[in-house]
Parts: C-alpha cells; sequence; structure tokens
C-alpha cells in the first residue's frame, strides 16, 4: 500500500479552512453590521478567528486592521470627549468649549481646521486623515533620493522635472500624477501574470499561528477588564517579579517589542 505524501499538517490545514469558515461565519452574525466608528463593539468575533480567516483568505496581504492587528482600544475617544465638552452637541469641539491650553487644543486639532472631531481622534486605517499622510510619505521617500529624511531645493526641481515631462509649466493632471502616482508593476512582471506576494506562504502563517509563535489562542484582557496575574524573571534572572506585588499600590506598564 502506498504511503501518501501529505503529512499531519495537511490534514490540520484543511481543518482549519473548514473550522474558520464555520466559526466567522456563525459568529459574524452576533457582531452589529456597521458598529460604532469609535469604542469597541458590544460583541465582536474572537481575535484568534479573525487571525485565522485573514490568514485564509488573504495570506501576507493582510492588512493593517485585519486579524489581531486593529487600532488600540482608549478610554478618552471621541464619544468621552463629545459628552463632557461638546456643549451644543454639533458634533465639533471649539477652542472656547475645551478651555484648556493652545497647546492641548493644537495636539487634539489633529488636521487643525480649528475644531476638534471625530476624525481628529480616528487612528483607524478608515481615517483620512492617516490615509493622506501615508500617501504623502511614499511620495515623499520617492523625492528623497539619497534618504536622508530632507527633500532639497534640486531633489524638488527634479520631481517637477520629472512631472512636466518636458515643460516648463505643471498641470493638474501632473500634480495629480506627481502626488499620487500610480501603482509600479511588480519588476519582471508580465502581462496580466504579476509576481506572487512578498512575505510568508499561507501554511507558514498558519504554522505559526496554530503553534502559537504569531499570536495566542486566548485573548488578553479587553479595556477596562482586571489584568491577570503573571510572574516574569528579570532580564538577568536575579529575581522574579508577580504583579500581584504592584496591584493597588503602583501603575504598571507593560512594554512588548518586537525584536527580528
Amino acid at each position: 500500500m502506498k504511503r501518501s505524501g501529505r503529512g499531519p499538517f495537511s490534514s490540520n490545514f484543511a481543518i482549519a479552512i473548514v473550522v474558520a469558515v464555520v466559526v466567522h461565519g456563525f459568529l459574524s452574525r452576533s457582531v452589529a453590521a456597521d458598529p460604532p466608528r469609535h469604542g469597541p463593539p458590544a460583541e465582536k468575533v474572537p481575535e484568534f478567528a479573525e487571525m485565522l480567516w485573514a490568514i485564509l483568505i488573504d495570506g501576507s496581504n493582510m492588512g493593517a486592521d485585519s486579524g489581531w492587528f486593529h487600532p488600540s482600544e482608549r478610554r478618552h475617544e471621541w464619544d468621552w470627549l463629545a459628552a463632557r465638552f461638546d456643549r451644543n452637541r454639533n458634533g465639533e469641539v471649539t477652542a472656547e468649549e475645551l478651555k484648556g491650553s493652545a497647546r492641548l487644543f493644537r495636539a487634539l486639532d489633529r488636521d487643525g481646521d480649528g475644531a476638534v472631531t471625530s476624525e481628529d481622534l480616528d487612528w483607524s486605517p478608515r481615517s483620512r486623515y492617516l490615509q493622506a499622510r501615508a500617501l504623502a510619505r511614499g511620495r515623499f521617500a520617492q523625492m528623497d533620493r539619497n534618504g536622508n529624511g530632507r527633500v532639497t531645493l534640486a531633489e524638488w526641481e527634479k520631481a517637477f522635472e520629472h512631472a512636466a515631462n518636458g515643460k516648463t509649466f505643471l498641470t493638474q493632471e501632473d500634480v495629480a500624477a506627481l502626488l499620487y502616482p500610480a501603482p509600479a508593476s511588480p519588476r519582471g512582471a508580465t502581462g496580466a501574470k504579476a509576481a506572487g506576494p512578498e512575505g510568508p506562504s499561507r501554511a507558514t502563517l498558519l504554522k505559526g499561528l496554530l503553534t502559537g509563535e504569531i499570536g495566542s489562542w486566548t485573548e488578553g484582557p479587553r479595556l477596562g477588564q482586571k489584568a491577570p496575574g503573571f510572574t516574569l524573571e528579570t532580564h538577568d534572572r536575579a529575581r522574579r517579579i508577580s504583579l500581584a506585588d504592584y496591584r493597588g499600590k503602583k501603575p504598571v506598564v507593560l512594554i512588548f517589542g518586537s525584536f527580528t
């Protein structure tokens, strides 16, 4: 009898696909179709199911809002600010309503339009401000030829010459192409068949998910929930520190770094 070349991981991969489709579809029905723009929804699909779904559907092309890569939850979001300072309930908080320092107001009024709105406090991928900044960063990087974080007059003139394409002026279309260039085709791609996406394969991502290398089966506490107890060694292994030693006595900040 000939033995199949497929290992147990292949079977686990197929099972994971079925489980992800069923679980994600079932749990999605309990989540509002249009959740609140700010603040976590009352019910949500578990992050592990979201991550599994993102791996199977998008692979390494998953976006900044996929899986558990969501914006952090904060107590002091727009709803909190508006409830306390938007006295006329018009969806804006002016400097007069805020009654704080000018420096604080400028920091909150991110787009500088003279009023703090929900858009100013939106840090999700849906934010028009962040989308525009991402485009600007990409164009800046193309102009900054030596990568020193500055665009000199010579580099700016070079960008002008490229956009003008032999002319001594820029048209509206030239400026649009300068600021919002079309995405470049993958190098070496011919016809409709382009080069595959960079990054690990779905199988590699799934294996990392199931083995705990790129996440955990269990979620951490939500905003406002009590942190679970834990004990960790110090970096020099000289002693062990427990959260219980500090709970109720002083604030504790956990910083998780990524070292590759």
